[in-house]
């Protein structure tokens, strides 16, 4: 039921990762830099069961907090939800290969933000909610952008085309 082995998922967070602390910052002003490791997160889990959706968004984000090297675990507990909410939804919407993962991209970018902020005023990190939010219709509009790319570059299929391949024993 897999389309790709969790070490090609590595390798996919890496280069996001790389594109987003290198190539990125060149494009977008400081403080705007959008994550990339969250359209990478939802066009996996889009298109895997919830367990495997659950392990990407934890891998990815946790891969993301080990590159950052401040705060571990708060990505990797967000995008281990996001995940497998996703991957769970998958059965219960459309199947469109451009405006639904642009759209949940874009909804997992409204949740996260917020999800993100409340977790670290609990632990208490100052932050204020308008410099969090400032640069979110940024990112908002970035996830929604990329990530039917993302899918389109990477070739995902949908799981029932995948089932039907391997149930015929095309391997």
């Amino acid at each position: 039921m897999w389309q790709f082995r969790i070490p090609t998922w590595v390798v996919v967070y890496l280069l996001g990762l790389l594109a987003q602390t290198a190539l990125l910052p060149q494009i977008f002003p400081i403080g705007y830099v959008p994550n990339l490791v969250l359209p990478i997160t939802v066009i996996i889990a889009l298109y895997e069961t919830p367990r495997r959706g659950l392990a990407a968004g934890l891998i990815g984000g946790l891969m993301q907090d080990l590159w950052a090297g401040r705060l571990w675990g708060l990505n990797a507990l967000t995008f281990a939800l996001l995940g497998y909410a996703i991957a769970h939804l998958e059965s219960r919407i459309a199947r469109d290969n451009v405006f639904v993962p642009g759209l949940l991209a874009g909804l997992a970018q409204l949740l996260v933000v917020p999800f993100q902020w409340v977790i670290l005023r609990a632990f208490g990190f100052p932050f204020p909610w308008s410099e969090f939010m400032h640069p979110l219709p940024v990112w908002l509009l970035f996830s929604m952008l990329v990530t039917p790319a993302i899918g389109g570059i990477l070739g995902f299929k949908p799981r029932h085309e995948v089932d039907r391949r391997y149930a015929r024993g095309a391997r």
